[in-house]
C-alpha cells in the first residue's frame, strides 16, 4: 500500500514536488531563517503531509499563529486531523494566491514569515507570479520568504518580487534541495 504522499505525488505530480517527502537536513535548512522568539504569525504554502509543519509546531510560541495553505484536498483534510484542537494552527483547502483573503477571514494581521515549498517549476507560470507578487504584499518589512526548490530556474522570477538574504543548496535530500530566502523588495524598487 503507497503512503498518501506518493498516491498524491502519481495522482498529481504537477501540485506535489517530490515523489519522497522532505529530509532532516533539508527542514534543519528551511527552519534557520526563522526568529521563532519574535514570530507572530507563520505561513505554509503547500505543507503536503505535515513534514516542515510538525517542526513549525515544535517550534512556534503558543501564541504564534501558523496558517497552511493546501491545495490539495486529501492533505488538507489528514492536516486537518493532525492538528485539531491546537489553538492558534489554520487548515486551509486553497490556493496560495488568495493568502489575504484567508488570513482577513481569520482576523490575522502582518505575515512574519512564508515557509513555501511550491513547485513553481511545474506552476502555471501565471500562478507562481500571482502567488509570488501577493506574497510580497502579505509580509512586512522586516517579513521573510523562505523557498526551497529543487532547480534554480525561477531565480529571477522570485527576484522580481523580492531582494535575495542567502541560498543554500542542501545536498542530503532526494532530490537535492535549494533553500532561498528573501526580504521584500521595498516600494518603488521592484
Amino acid at each position: 500500500m503507497l503512503s498518501p504522499f506518493v498516491e498524491e505525488f502519481f495522482r498529481n505530480p504537477a501540485t506535489v514536488g517530490s515523489l519522497i517527502p522532505s529530509s532532516p537536513a533539508l527542514t534543519s535548512k528551511v527552519m534557520e531563517p526563522i526568529d521563532f522568539a519574535t514570530a507572530s504569525c507563520i505561513v505554509e504554502y503547500g505543507p503536503g503531509t505535515g513534514v516542515f509543519t510538525d517542526v513549525l509546531m515544535g517550534r512556534r510560541r503558543p501564541e504564534t499563529t501558523l496558517v497552511l495553505i493546501e491545495a490539495n484536498r486529501r492533505f488538507a483534510q489528514l492536516l486537518r486531523q493532525r492538528y485539531a484542537g491546537h489553538a492558534g494552527v489554520h487548515v486551509v483547502h486553497g490556493s496560495a494566491d488568495k493568502t489575504g483573503q484567508y488570513l482577513q477571514e481569520l482576523g490575522v494581521g502582518q505575515v512574519d514569515y512564508v515557509v513555501c515549498g511550491l513547485p513553481f517549476s511545474s506552476l502555471p507560470r501565471r500562478l507562481g507570479w500571482r502567488i509570488l507578487e501577493h506574497t510580497a504584499q502579505l509580509l512586512g518589512p522586516e517579513g521573510r520568504l523562505v523557498l526551497f526548490q529543487y532547480s534554480l530556474q525561477n531565480k529571477r522570477l522570485f527576484e522580481r518580487f523580492f531582494r535575495p538574504l542567502q541560498e543554500e543548496h542542501v545536498l542530503l535530500n532526494l532530490p537535492p534541495a535549494y533553500v532561498l530566502t528573501y526580504a521584500p523588495t521595498p516600494p518603488g524598487k521592484a
